[in-house]
């Protein structure tokens, strides 16, 4: 190897020490506050994951999550708040905000598992929470189309009211086991006919379906997350559907300064 030439050495200690304090100075900076109050809540408050602890948009309140829920805990540890945080100057319901990004956060850990309606390339997604049993779900589902042809993705995911197990649970199960899963939730969404169970289908995620509805406290369907996160229930046309998506994609987009992707 060739020794290297006193100007190259010289460049190569310089792009060296820049890179040393670009990650230096891209590392999050500590919060000794937080930490202490993360280490105060662990004994008080064990069940709580010490990164759900962080700070809130109001000053002297830490906002602590757990169940997918949200609390306040006072900055001296004390006293803890349940409720809902809003931002009086500009309207914006904070912890709502909060809860919708846990929502969204679920529901994509379930992507892989959804039976997908969508147009080509969709502009924006919901997910709705269905059961073949639904009479609702079934009207929500003749809207899919209309909701298509504006630039909306349907992702499906299964729930029943009647939890697991339950005969809701079991026929949920043998839609997703057929090799064409989206005719088979069609058919059963529009007429309630569903094929004998398909054999050798033992992993099924339907009752992760149901696990997560439960968590984040749906209690029926159809249960509609909007591209926001917020939870829309029951059975809406695909125009007022559309509107309500607007409506909220305007709201988050004001208070977070991204631009209105509304379809």
């Amino acid at each position: 190897m060739l020794p290297l030439r006193p100007a190259a050495a010289a460049a190569l200690l310089w792009l060296a020490c820049a890179a040393a304090s670009a990650g230096a100075a891209d590392a999050p900076a500590a919060d000794p506050e937080l930490e202490q109050m993360r280490d105060r809540l662990a004994t008080r408050l064990p069940e709580v994951r010490r990164d759900d602890i962080v700070r809130s948009a109001a000053p002297g309140l830490f906002e602590v999550r757990a169940e997918h829920t949200i609390g306040y805990v006072t900055a001296d540890g004390r006293f803890l708040l349940s409720g809902s945080l809003v931002d009086i100057d500009s309207g914006e319901r904070i912890t709502e905000r909060r809860l919708n990004e846990d929502r969204l956060q679920t529901v994509r850990q379930l992507e892989p598992g959804a039976i997908v309606f969508a147009p080509m390339l969709p502009s924006s997604w919901i997910t709705v929470f269905t059961d073949v049993d639904c009479e609702y779900c079934r009207l929500l589902h003749r809207e899919v189309p209309k909701l298509n042809a504006q630039g909306i993705g349907v992702r499906y995911l299964f729930f029943s009211k009647y939890g697991s197990p339950s005969k809701a649970f079991d026929r949920a199960r043998v839609v997703w086991c057929q090799n064409d899963q989206r005719s088979s939730l069609d058919v059963g969404l529009s007429s309630g006919i569903v094929p004998s169970r398909k054999p050798g289908c033992d992993n099924d995620p339907v009752q992760r379906h149901y696990q997560a509805a439960a968590d984040l406290g749906i209690r029926g369907t159809p249960a509609t997350i909007l591209p926001d996160g917020s939870l829309y229930y029951g059975y809406a046309k695909a125009e007022t559907l559309i509107e309500e998506i607007r409506k909220r994609n305007a709201e988050a987009a004001k208070f977070s300064g991204q631009p209105n992707t509304a379809p």
